[in-house]
């Protein structure tokens, strides 16, 4: 089979081929490095890739369906200005989600915020210590932050997070390990009765997790955690605040 002798129904059902199969990498990059669960429903990652593939996926192999026709005398030219547009939409797309991607899941006294890398102060990332400077690219790292020591710079800081402007969550100098406030996390949980209490839902989730972690209900429990599309519950544990796992139920 030649290129000249394809049907229009058979390119456009091999451009399908090929953007699907393109998709399907750029999906298994998203949802394994960039946005691992359960960021991916927290940040609003479906809502990107439908986009993204709709572009890709749906889009392209329909325009090659409108214009293929073996006979016009430019068509090469024409299916590679599809291609060039197809490749710079989702080379957009796909920078928009590596932009957006959660970078950091931030201790902040009695919750966690999940903070992304467009959302993070480059002032503050400059003056971080050298652990936090970098972003990661393989899903976001659990750290701790603490309010500045110095009055003026506390003040100033609540002026901007009052206007709108970073808080503490975005602010990688005031950044340090989990270790060191992972014990304070475990005493500030809050007991999984206080989710399970929610809904006849909630309550199964609650005792599918506890029956699948093998845990007794009083080892673990909760700390809300704020991200941009969806809150979940954080799961951890109440000696040692080490986390444990996460529960898609709003924890508020």
């Amino acid at each position: 089979m030649t290129f000249r002798s394809l049907t229009r129904w058979q390119a456009a059902g091999l451009h399908l081929v090929l953007s699907a199969l393109i998709a399907f990498t750029l999906v298994l990059l998203v949802v394994a490095l960039w946005y691992p669960a359960p960021y991916f429903a927290a940040m609003g990652g479906a809502t990107l890739l439908r986009l993204l593939i709709g572009v890709d996926v749906i889009l392209g192999p329909l325009i090659t369906l409108i214009i293929f026709d073996p006979k016009k005398p430019r068509l090469q030219y024409d299916l590679a200005a599809i291609a060039a547009i197809q490749i710079a939409a989702l080379a957009a797309g796909a920078y928009i989600m590596f932009d957006a991607r959660p970078v950091f899941t931030v201790f902040t006294g009695n919750r966690f915020e999940v903070v992304a890398a467009n959302s993070v102060d480059d002032a503050s990332q400059v003056r971080a210590a050298p652990g936090f400077q970098g972003l990661p690219l393989d899903g976001p790292r659990v750290v701790g932050a603490h309010p500045p020591t110095d009055a003026r710079e506390r003040m100033d800081l609540t002026f901007l997070a009052l206007q709108g402007g970073p808080d503490i969550a975005q602010m990688p100098h005031l950044y340090h390990a989990y270790a060191d406030v992972a014990a304070d996390a475990g005493r500030r949980a809050r007991p999984l009765s206080q989710l399970a209490r929610r809904g006849a839902d909630e309550a199964l989730l609650v005792r599918g997790y506890l029956d699948a972690a093998a845990r007794p209900d009083g080892a673990v429990g909760f700390l809300p955690v704020r991200a941009r599309n969806e809150d979940f519950a954080m799961i951890v544990d109440r000696k040692t605040g080490e986390i444990v796992g996460s529960l898609r139920i709003n924890p508020w």
